[in-house]
């Protein structure tokens, strides 16, 4: 027997429908509902179908085209749910069997119907969701959630955050769900997530491990959102653009308030991060669900720097090179973001001491401020240190002034920072934020005031030698991990000149940092050269240069280095019998044959009209040259006056690690003359 109630009939459970519908004496009864709406779902093409037995009891079976709970995120495609209908002694409706959606995985639904309370229970092995509606408050549902995996929550989750995608955990809690006409949609309780992970698919967010204890309050009503989240972390990893965040297993507490209005932005009037010492957070927001940040203000404090790096930095710091800093002191910042664009930045420093790991750099008892403004106001600050040191060369107190105007931050007045037993003064600097279209960049001018070469080479672990190093660099610009030198660096060293142009430096604090750069060398003493460096003697004046040098880690992977002597100098040019040697054997020639072997052993130093050597360094091999070609070589050294000693090289390439192997036994005195 079937019967066709009337379509958009309001009931509170389609069973419910069946029985009120049908009569009493029929064996089979057949409901069709074209739809039903109630405040959280609406269903479309229901079919109720139940087969009477003998007992009062009977069979089951319910089919929906199509069910959808339109403010939750959840729609369901041809529902199928069958199972046999018990009736108890009080008069309570019972049926547990098997529901499929679609192509769905099958879950396990029972329901319990009584004059009190409508309960049904959706089961997936040890996942569980339970939901009570009591009859005397039928805008009420609550839920029960028990081991729910944290896919099932997606389509809520998508409703409120489209690019949001769970990938695991489970979910524990009880939500109480109050939805009707006029009141809107209201969703409150607490909720447990254990080992969840997330992300969008640009991977700029993304989650793992997160153990999250909270307490959430939605409510939609007239196009109208709001959201309230109460949470407790408790571990596991977060990435938010270039924030990566290890969180402690000791709880994290944050809160947020959110308002979305007809669809578009979200109002975040509460953010707050609060993780003791380490960091403090506390602002608000703007987000579009279409164009991402809006807006942002926040307030943020660490009184422990050295657990904030490996907590929160390290996303910024490794991949600038930095991961090994460690870092001590306190820290106080506010900042400001608006229209798509950064607008101001004030930053205290408290007695912060930073070390890099590289020992490329320290700093100690940094305090002051730093402020920054998007604004045509100019505002001033300070900052100031009592001392570092960069590559292991110590550097003295110093002061900065600084003034802000329309996106610059730049030195109001020269600072100056003792080094060296001299000083570098830094003349200029200029930094310009990043904005969408260009990254941060920023320039410099720097003067070098008589340091001392023997200090440079002591810091160094050179060998000692005097001199004096000046120069001015009046412009150097950093954008997009370089940083190139204008003018040029001179130093007085063995009696000469040395000046350093072209000076340029990839990653200079990052990973396999490069430095390319020309040398030219003028008058250098090479009495004190050869003296300082144990290659033998040699008297006379050396000129040269170095082109297109290029280190990769500081390690020389390429150059064009040209070393002659100055054959118009008027100083007396002669070479001892050891450097003779030396140089014989990093020419990879050997000591000289016949005649000049005897004089070799003979006489203590010679007399030589030119020396010079050059080596093109391509691909970790050296293409040697000399002053003039002797034959298939090529001269090394020639000699003057008697006895004469020629220093003639045939190998025309020659291996790198080689001859940097050669220079080192020599230098060192490894050389034996027999």
């Amino acid at each position: 027997m079937a019967f066709a109630c009337k379509p958009r009939a309001r009931f509170a459970f389609t069973l419910m429908l069946a029985l009120a519908c049908g009569r009493a004496d029929a064996r089979t009864l057949v409901v069709q509902v074209a739809a039903i709406d109630t405040p959280v779902a609406s269903g479309k093409g229901l079919q109720v179908r139940l087969v009477a037995d003998a007992s009062g009891g009977g069979r089951l079976q319910v089919d929906v085209d199509a069910l959808a709970a339109a403010d939750l995120g959840y729609s369901f495609r041809k529902l199928h749910w069958e199972c046999p209908l018990q009736r108890d002694d009080h008069g309570a409706w019972s049926c547990a069997g098997v529901v499929r959606a679609g192509t769905g995985k099958p879950m396990r639904l029972a329901l319990t119907m009584s004059a009190t309370a409508t309960d049904a229970s959706l089961a997936d092995g040890a996942s569980r969701v339970e939901v009570q509606r009591p009859a005397a408050n039928p805008e009420l549902t609550k839920l029960a959630l028990t081991q729910v995996p944290a896919a099932w929550l997606q389509a809520f989750v998508a409703g409120l955050w489209k690019d949001g995608k769970l990938q695991k955990g489970q979910l524990d809690g009880q939500l109480d769900v109050l939805a009707s006409a006029r009141a809107g949609l209201a969703v409150q309780g607490p909720l447990r997530l254990r080992d969840l992970a997330l992300e969008t698919p640009d991977g700029a967010i993304a989650g793992d491990g997160l153990n999250v204890d909270l307490r959430l309050v939605f409510g939609q009503k007239a196009g109208q959102r709001d959201i309230a989240l109460d949470a407790s972390l408790l571990g596991g990893q977060l990435l938010v653009g270039g924030l990566y965040a290890a969180l402690p297993k000791a709880a994290i507490a944050a809160r947020l308030r959110a308002h979305q209005a007809g669809g578009g932005d979200w109002s975040m009037p509460t953010l707050e991060w609060h993780d003791g010492a380490v960091l403090d957070v506390r602002g608000n927001a703007a987000w579009s669900p279409t164009a991402g940040l809006r807006a942002l203000h926040l307030a943020l404090a660490s009184r422990d720097l050295a657990h904030l790096r490996d907590r929160y930095l390290t996303g910024w710091l490794d991949p600038a090179g930095l991961g090994g800093i460690t870092l001590a002191g306190a820290v106080q910042a506010t900042l400001a973001f608006e229209s798509g664009d950064w607008r101001s930045l004030h930053a205290q420093f408290q007695q912060v001491d930073a070390s890099d790991g590289k020992q490329r750099f320290a700093l100690r008892q940094l305090a002051g401020d730093v402020r920054w403004s998007a604004d045509a106001t100019a505002i001033d600050s300070a900052l100031r240190w009592q001392g570092g040191a960069l590559f292991g060369i110590a550097l003295g107190p110093a002061t900065f002034t600084l003034r802000s105007q329309s996106r610059h931050l730049a030195l109001a007045a020269p600072a100056t920072i003792p080094l060296l037993g001299g000083a570098l003064r830094l003349d200029r600097f200029d930094w310009t934020a990043p904005n969408a279209v260009t990254g941060a960049r920023f320039g410099f001018g720097l003067s070098l005031l008589k340091l001392e070469v023997a200090q440079i080479a002591k810091s160094l672990g050179w060998p000692a030698f005097g001199g004096s190093l000046d120069g001015n660099l009046p412009s150097a610009h950093y954008q997009d991990n370089q940083l190139v030198f204008d003018g040029a660096l001179n130093a007085q060293v063995f009696g000469g000149q040395l000046a350093i142009t072209r000076l340029a430096m990839d990653r200079p604090f990052g990973v396999d940092p490069g430095v390319s750069a020309d040398l030219d060398i003028r008058g250098f003493d090479l009495k004190q050269l050869t003296g300082v460096f144990g290659f033998g003697q040699i008297t006379g004046r050396l000129d040269g240069s170095i082109r297109d040098l290029r280190l990769l880690d500081w390690t020389p992977i390429a150059f064009d280095a040209r070393l002659r002597s100055d054959d118009k100098a008027p100083d007396r040019r002669r070479i001892s019998q050891r450097a003779v040697a030396d140089i014989s054997s990093v020419g990879g020639v050997g000591l000289a044959a016949g005649l000049q072997a005897q004089a070799l052993k003979i006489f203590q130093d010679f007399g030589y009209a030119r020396l010079g050597i050059s080596c093109r360094l391509v691909n970790n091999v050296c293409h040697m040259d000399g002053v003039g070609s002797a034959g298939g070589g090529y001269t090394i050294l020639e000699g003057s006056g008697l006895p004469r000693i020629d220093v003639i090289g045939f190998a025309r390439q020659v291996d790198w690690p080689t001859l940097v192997a050669r220079l080192k036994a020599a230098t060192a005195g490894d050389i034996v003359v027999k």
